[in-house]
């Protein structure tokens, strides 16, 4: 879902002394990000208000989605007037930009603020590339979350699954409530990401690695993943019939109001719950494993700052910095986001009963699990997401079918 190489070909036609040209004013920063639903824009807010404060400028740009965002990087970019500050996911995703030199070394911020102190291992391996920091993470989000609607399930008489097996029963009975069993989104990314989220409440760890930090072609082609296979495909006869045409945060708003019972998504959904006024364990759950080993996928929203040639944007990336990193900022964006602060040393004692059971995952190495954007190259992501969508949306294709296509997109990538 994700390629950029055609970003650093396009690159590289450019001149780097046209970068940030447009951005004289101090301390003034347009930055692009595709946070644009109600919960995602009342915690962009908190920040907004934060670099304000502190006697910046922010200038909003915000993106529909995050294909989108991706697409006015390039034109922005090429354009050689990039805004002061990009949004990415942290990992492999910007690695090109920084190796050919278009972004800003953040070295020199983060030693003074001791990043490497306050962020997880694998959080400051994925905004580090080459030795040199290259990126501001924002949040820590455990991607494998399951929501559920207590009405829902109320209604249908069951309880939530202690084991794998008991997970399809459990549809079973929703279904014939008359309720949606799953909320499901048409969107790609969301595919992709229930791919992998189901492999985690399955307990197939090793199937995670194996695709996606490994490339392990025969493990694709077990048994073990033949069957995991099967349960994906039955997992998509449970959804809504119009969930192609839903995006992710439709979905959520099926379990807020109780018409489908569960939704597989990352935990920025909660902040989709709270915006309605919902509260964790009264009006809705959040889970994230069936009664094994609780997984927890972490993933984070980072900034990057395209390099420019203006001596007057030195200051607006130390303010940019400064403003992110800030552990009480973190925590009252990611409070309305629904994810948790990026740095461990953030104060937890206003996060709610979801966010703790987050934050203690995050903090216990054994249920640590690094997101697919921190192990494997956009080229590869882009190409599994392209077997995944396929397997899903041709009803016709067997599993077997799955795993040829999903095997040819792991050796024909790197």
């Amino acid at each position: 879902m994700k390629n950029l190489s055609k970003i650093s070909i396009l690159a590289g036609a450019i001149a780097m002394t046209a970068l940030g040209a447009v951005h004289a004013e101090t301390r003034k920063a347009e930055v692009m990000h595709w946070w644009t639903t109600g919960s995602e824009a009342a915690a962009l807010k908190t920040l907004v208000d934060a670099y304000n404060k502190a006697g910046g400028e922010w200038v909003d740009h915000a993106v529909p989605d995050y294909e989108s965002a991706l697409a006015a990087a390039t034109s922005a970019i090429v354009g050689g007037s990039p805004p002061a500050a990009l949004q990415f996911i942290g990992g492999k995703q910007f690695t090109d930009l920084a190796a050919q030199d278009y972004l800003t070394d953040l070295t020199p911020y983060a030693e003074a603020g001791k990043w490497a102190d306050a962020l997880p291992p694998a959080f400051m391996s994925a905004v580090t590339y080459d030795n040199k920091v290259y990126a501001i993470p924002i949040d820590n989000h455990g991607v494998n979350w399951m929501w559920s609607s207590t009405s829902a399930l109320k209604k249908a008489g069951v309880t939530l699954p202690t084991k794998w097996d008991e997970f399809f029963p459990m549809l079973d009975k929703i279904k014939a409530a008359g309720i949606t069993p799953v909320a499901q989104s048409g969107e790609p990314w969301v595919q992709l990401e229930v791919f992998y989220q189901l492999m985690m409440f399955r307990g197939d760890l090793d199937l995670y690695y194996a695709i996606f930090r490994d490339g392990n072609v025969d493990v694709v082609k077990s048994p073990e993943f033949k069957a995991f296979a099967e349960d994906l495909r039955k997992y998509t006869t449970y959804m809504d019939a119009g969930s192609a045409g839903l995006k992710w945060n439709d979905a959520t708003s099926m379990v807020i109001k109780g018409t489908a019972a569960v939704q597989f998504m990352g935990d920025w959904a909660k902040g989709e719950f709270t915006a309605a006024g919902l509260k964790p364990g009264v009006d809705y759950d959040c889970t994230i494993g069936f009664g094994g080993k609780d997984y927890y996928i972490m993933s984070s929203d980072v900034f990057v700052l395209p390099k420019s040639a203006s001596a007057e944007m030195a200051p607006v990336h130390k303010l940019l910095a400064e403003t992110m990193m800030s552990p009480e900022v973190q925590v009252a964006f990611n409070n309305l986001k629904g994810g948790l602060p990026a740095r461990l040393d953030a104060d937890p004692s206003s996060f709610d009963a979801c966010a703790a059971k987050g934050f203690a995952a995050m903090k216990n190495p054994e249920q640590q699990v690094a997101g697919i954007e921190m192990m494997t190259s956009s080229d590869r992501v882009g190409a599994v997401q392209d077997a995944v969508i396929q397997f899903w949306n041709t009803p016709s294709m067997t599993s077997d079918d799955f795993v040829a296509a999903l095997a040819q997109a792991i050796e024909t990538t790197e």
